[in-house]
């Protein structure tokens, strides 16, 4: 057999994971929770708030003044006080809106929006009183102040979708990180129980160290790809039926396509990392002392996205950051939320790859030299110039 049907095999076996219970609860897992946690924004997020009016017609100054504070409102009509009240004490309505004096009933706590907007209505009506009182017109003062409004220039422009492409992105991160951490775990994992339980002995009688480390990583990258695109058509199924978040189509599409191919490269990245790293020790227990450096890199890119990205995606200093290799899969797909130009992905993708090309060959000669050995851990000196 050539080498690249040996890979394959040694892939097509790690891929029989695919069957294992612990797959598919976590699978299924984190498809519920990202579907769910759309559904939840559309129920819980947004929501208008329901008012009811005793005298028709006054629902309609109401709910004008309410539109220029920005507050949406859905209005009934109820046939009287006592009826308004009932459906407010059963939850039916929000609040019971009464003119002459204005009075609003509520439940509970008022909304302050809503109060807000009625008090400027209680002020506007008490103003045109005094100026009918005057002698003045009030429709012509209303029109005069209507009118005067501070001009406001924009050097950047305003995104209106900014609250929603925050959510996204921090959605977006925290789903990386989370499969990014447990593949490269698994593979770690993987490695130490073949070469604890000396299976590896065996497989290293038919083929090289290098295409059973490849094989490793390839058939577990395919294994995490799956797992990661079933996540995101689930996520993407709840939206097309929710419609939760309210971004253009093509920003939405563009986060999915960018979000599998960064994982791709996220997990060549750590996956090479971890087997290298898993090479030079014998016990599952000593995995977490190797990892650790890989684990602090793969924090520090995550906890960035929180801290840095947000509050200026297009910084010089997250610009850079997310050209570097170990940073970018998580920085890179979280700046493209917020409108990262395009050339700027693509260099980063490719300094990326360029990465993953220099860490076969760094991976493969410590995994090469470590696997064989057993007993104490092996430091990284040792595994670069043994053999």
């Amino acid at each position: 057999m050539n080498a690249l049907t040996e890979v394959r095999l040694i892939a097509a076996r790690e891929l029989s994971r695919l069957r294992t219970k612990m797959f598919v609860i976590s699978t299924a897992v984190m498809m519920v929770l990202v579907a769910g946690l759309l559904i939840g924004i559309k129920l819980l997020g947004g929501s208008a708030t329901t008012v009811g009016f005793v005298e028709e017609g006054f629902g309609g100054q109401v709910t004008a003044v309410a539109s220029a504070m920005k507050l949406e409102l859905e209005t009934e009509n109820v046939p009287s006080e006592e009826e308004g009240e009932r459906l407010v004490r059963e939850g039916e309505l929000d609040a019971l809106v009464l003119d002459g004096p204005l009075r609003m009933v509520v439940k509970g706590e008022p909304d302050e929006r809503l109060e807000a907007a009625l008090s400027a209505l209680a002020q506007q009506s008490a103003l045109n009183g005094e100026l009918v009182k005057a002698g003045v017109d009030p429709a012509k003062v209303n029109q005069a102040v209507a009118g005067a409004a501070v001009e406001v220039v924009s050097l950047e422009g305003v995104d209106e979708l900014r609250e929603l492409r925050l959510g996204l992105a921090m959605g977006l991160a925290v789903l990386l990180f989370i499969m990014l951490q447990a593949s490269g775990i698994l593979v770690a994992q993987g490695v130490v129980e073949e070469k604890s339980s000396r299976v590896v002995e065996l497989l290293l009688s038919s083929v090289r160290p290098w295409q059973l480390m490849a094989g490793k990583v390839l058939g577990l990258g395919l294994l995490g790809f799956l797992q990661m695109g079933l996540v995101v058509a689930a996520g993407v199924g709840a939206q097309i039926a929710t419609g939760a978040l309210d971004l253009p189509v093509g920003d939405l599409a563009g986060t999915v396509v960018w979000s599998l191919v960064w994982f791709v490269a996220g997990y060549a990245l750590y996956a090479l990392l971890y087997a290298a790293a898993a090479a030079t020790v014998s016990r599952q227990e000593d995995i977490g002392g190797v990892g650790a450096p890989i684990q602090v890199l793969l924090m520090a890119g995550y906890v960035m996205c929180f801290t840095l990205v947000p509050n200026d995606p297009d910084g010089l200093l997250v610009r850079i950051l997310s050209f570097v290799p170990l940073f970018a899969p998580l920085l890179m797909p979280v700046r493209a939320v917020f409108g990262a130009p395009v050339w700027e992905q693509a260099l980063a993708l490719g300094v990326s790859l360029v990465a993953v090309g220099a860490l076969v060959w760094l991976a493969g000669r410590i995994y090469s030299n470590s696997v064989l050995r057993t007993g104490g851990r092996i430091s990284l000196k040792e595994a670069m110039r043994a053999g």
